[in-house]
């Protein structure tokens, strides 16, 4: 239940402060008075959308803040929301900005719409002109079955089990019609990657090969010049060896005579080494050099390979692997045609056994629901003055030779809310036939329904909310049908806490606290909404000024 609702500058409200109790309230006031300000305002403490025409004109910011009880409320909720519930209630503070932005505090901390939408969804509910449009739309029908039989946890869990079933069929589908495509593709990254991997790239191997093939194709001319250096320096009596060794040997004897030139023949000796080395190495390396065709033959090959691999994959030796990597990266992720298609056949299948079961029990439960809502609506219409009304649930299905089976073998197409949709059948006089609600109902005959459907959710234990506002759910209607709708609403105050905004004197009387809602001017002649709670000495000149009221 509500226990205080605080608003600053909504619409016409600067500063209202109600605090409420347990029963039936009711808010009165003329037509235009701001009656609707405050279903408002609770309206967005509940999670509704936030609009920038909410804000007081010349304010800012407009606030709602709102205490709740949730001591009645089960235990399992208490249990799934405990981190909201201090002393069994929470508080509730809706900031809404001018340029239209909202911002949400539970108990002082910054927290989310939808979050705040669970958290209230279970608590209260607001049923007015809006629910009744809904009434008037055959597609809601079936919503309120399912609320009444509680269905709406498996509701919720089979739109689940839909979408992941037609996102799988859709995909398996689209998978069918690309599978020549994609085995194309799947074989060609396999032959290249099988290409390059034969290929056995390593880096450098390119630079390697153009240095043997260079000295392979001039090994005759490089043999040739090791064997002319070789000669020139010692294969004769005139190589330079030769002439060398000789000033060697004459350069001793004058060392040996001038000790002054012994420096200068060390170093011709050193010389000589030198040369020795060097007419070594060149022999050694005239007969090292490789005059083999069949290899020069293979480096070709090979550097002819490596070239058409850089052609397709990239322009060196280090870009072809990371292609390698890109195409196993690449077929890792996409598996085996026919291996994933036959993964989404059977995953399809799965989801469709877990739908159907899921629809199937469903639809039982909804049959029984709705023999059961029929006797327990007639019954509540009938205390609304609408004595011999025909009420029941038809149940309509769309047949499709590839959907599913019922037990009496028809076959139905699947919907995200089952494998039926429904509509309400009705007639408010005795001995006429059944009709589609949404033809042969008048506003104050919807009026009436909505109230006696809400009235059979208490009756089936159903009725969980700790709070339910009606929002002149008694348009279209007067004399003893208000007096009859007074009474309902009353019985319905003694299991729950109500609010209703009315203009029937017999609905209010009958209220244990009434709030009234008045326009006033202000010293700077600006109009604003002022809500006060009537005192028992008070209620009565409204009831009189309400009865004043035209019907």
């Amino acid at each position: 239940m509500i226990v205080r609702l605080n608003i600053e500058n909504i619409a016409l409200v600067e500063k209202a402060e109600l605090t409420f109790e347990p029963g039936m309230s009711v808010l009165t006031g003329e037509t235009g008075g701001g009656k609707s300000v405050i279903v408002t305002a609770l309206s967005l403490a509940l999670g509704d959308r936030a609009e920038r025409e909410y804000v007081r004109a010349g304010e800012q910011t407009a606030v709602v803040e709102a205490d709740f009880d949730v001591s009645t409320m089960p235990g399992q909720y208490r249990q799934d929301f405990s981190d909201y519930i201090i002393d069994n209630g929470f508080t509730v503070r809706r900031e809404v900005n001018v340029s239209g932005s909202s911002r949400v505090k539970i108990n002082g901390e910054v927290s989310s719409l939808t979050r705040l939408r669970e958290l209230t969804a279970p608590v209260a509910e607001i049923l007015g002109q809006h629910a009744g449009r809904m009434l008037m739309d055959e597609a809601n029908h079936l919503l309120f079955l399912d609320r009444f039989a509680s269905l709406t946890e498996q509701r919720e869990e089979l739109s689940r089990l839909f979408s992941e079933w037609q996102q799988k069929a859709l995909k398996l589908r689209q998978m069918r019609s690309r599978r020549e495509e994609m085995h194309k593709e799947r074989e060609l990254l396999l032959f290249q990657k099988t290409e390059i991997e034969k290929a056995e790239i390593a880096v450098g191997e390119e630079q390697q090969l153009l240095r043997e093939k260079k000295i392979l194709d001039s090994s005759r001319s490089l043999i040739e010049s090791a064997r002319l250096v070789q000669e020139m320096l010692d294969n004769d009596d005139s190589s330079a060896l030769t002439y060398f060794r000789q000033a060697r040997h004459e350069l001793e004897k004058m060392a040996a005579i001038d000790e002054a030139l012994k420096q200068q023949l060390s170093e011709l000796t050193d010389i000589d080494y030198r040369l020795e080395e060097l007419r070594v190495f060149i022999e050694q390396y005239g007969n090292s050099v490789p005059d083999n065709p069949d290899r020069l033959d293979e480096i070709n090959a090979r550097l002819d390979e490596l070239y058409g691999l850089k052609r397709k994959y990239g322009d060196s030796e280090e870009a072809i692997l990371e292609t390698l990597a890109d195409i196993r990266n690449d077929l890792s992720n996409r598996p085996d045609v026919s291996q994933h298609i036959a993964d989404l056949e059977a995953e399809c299948q799965t989801l469709r056994e877990s739908y159907t079961a899921t629809a199937l029990s469903m639809s039982m439960v909804r049959h029984k629901a709705a023999e059961y809502l029929k006797k327990l609506v007639t019954k509540e219409l009938a205390d609304l003055a609408i004595d011999g009304a025909g009420f029941e649930f038809e149940f309509v299905y769309e047949d499709d030779p590839e959907g599913i089976t019922l037990e009496d073998e028809r076959t139905v197409k699947p919907r995200p809310h089952g494998l039926e949709d429904g509509r309400i059948l009705f007639t408010a006089n005795p001995g006429e036939p059944l009709k589609s609600l949404v033809k042969t109902a008048s506003g104050g005959e919807i009026s009436r329904l909505l109230l006696a459907l809400k009235a059979a959710e208490k009756k089936n234990a159903k009725l969980s909310h700790s709070l339910l506002v009606f929002d002149e759910v008694d348009v279209g209607i007067g004399g003893q049908t208000a007096n009859e709708v007074g009474k309902k609403l009353k019985g319905l105050s003694a299991s729950c806490q109500l609010l209703v905004v009315t203009h029937l004197h017999q609905i209010a009387r009958l209220a244990e606290h009434h709030y009234v809602a008045r326009k006033e001017p202000k010293q700077d002649a600006r109009t604003t909404i002022r809500v006060t709670k009537l005192g028992a000495d008070s209620i009565g000149s409204e009831l009189e000024r309400m009865v004043a009221l035209p019907e």
